[in-house]
């Protein structure tokens, strides 16, 4: 159903109910409608008394910034059942939005408890951890969330990027790898695995990542660009210079996004990129 028919239906119903409330303002938030998205859900929340709704709305409060706002609900739907784990997460957030690590992994730690098998709150865990610098917790999470889901590649990818900036590059060249066999068609993880082969001076491999990047991305500037230095350490200046070229003339082109991969590369004496949140 198209989204104009979808609002003709629900205005043509003088009482809809909280599901259709709440299926009407999933509806807006996808059109970017977000403040009567937020109306509908707040209105589903107050007709429906039920956590669920409260955490929903929490997450549309979260969504547009309004964090005490969001931490209003989350309180109210745990208030309700403490054992509510998706307020637990949204809470979490809202902690780690206000810097307040500790609080944000003790609201983490309790989902996983409850739900020890459940990727997403490993993977939060582990986020949290990382952005607390407390790495080896982090590893561990991001393997259990790994193990939860063998097949979901961004955990793979986030962790990767983790041992990368730990300048761990066995693993990370590891996780990366694993990374691209279970999403071959993103191209954004060949470039990262690309990255991790210049660190690891395996320049032609490095080409041949950033090659597949280009293939399935061929209008990205910044591809273009790493793979001319990439071939440039190897002394192919002819491929350097088409390559440098086609980035050039190319509309996303942007001098500052070129010199942050370029940094990432470490092929000069430029730092580790950052930690991944």
């Amino acid at each position: 159903m198209q989204f104009q028919e979808l609002e003709a239906k629900f205005k043509a119903n003088p009482n809809p109910s909280p599901e259709e409330r709440l299926k009407f303002a999933d509806a807006l938030l996808n059109e970017g409608r977000m403040q009567d998205a937020l109306e509908q859900y707040r209105t589903a929340a107050q007709q429906r008394k039920d956590p669920n709704y409260r955490s929903t709305l929490g997450d549309a409060y979260l969504l547009m910034g309004q964090s005490p706002h969001a931490m209003r609900e989350y309180l109210a739907a745990l208030r309700r059942n403490p054992n509510h784990q998706d307020s637990r997460l949204g809470l979490g957030d809202v902690y780690r939005s206000y810097g307040k690590l500790k609080a944000a992994i003790g609201q983490y730690r309790h989902a996983v408890r409850v739900q020890p098998n459940n990727p997403h709150f490993r993977f939060r865990l582990a986020q949290a951890y990382s952005q607390a610098q407390k790495y080896e917790d982090a590893i561990l999470e991001g393997h259990e969330a790994i193990r939860c889901a063998p097949h979901e590649a961004y955990y793979r990818f986030w962790l990767g990027n983790l041992f990368l900036h730990l300048d761990d590059l066995i693993s990370a060249v590891e996780h990366l790898e694993g990374a691209v066999s279970c999403a071959p068609r993103d191209d954004y993880y060949y470039m990262r695995l690309g990255i991790c082969y210049l660190a690891m001076s395996r320049v032609e491999d490095a080409a041949e990542a950033l090659q597949k990047a280009v293939s399935l991305q061929p209008l990205r500037a910044t591809y273009h660009y790493l793979l001319g230095d990439i071939y440039t350490t190897l002394g192919s200046e002819l491929h350097a210079g088409i390559h440098y070229e086609r980035a050039g003339e190319l509309d996303d082109f942007d001098q500052d996004s070129v010199d942050r991969v370029r940094r990432a590369t470490r092929l000069g004496n430029s730092p580790a990129p950052p930690p991944p949140h």
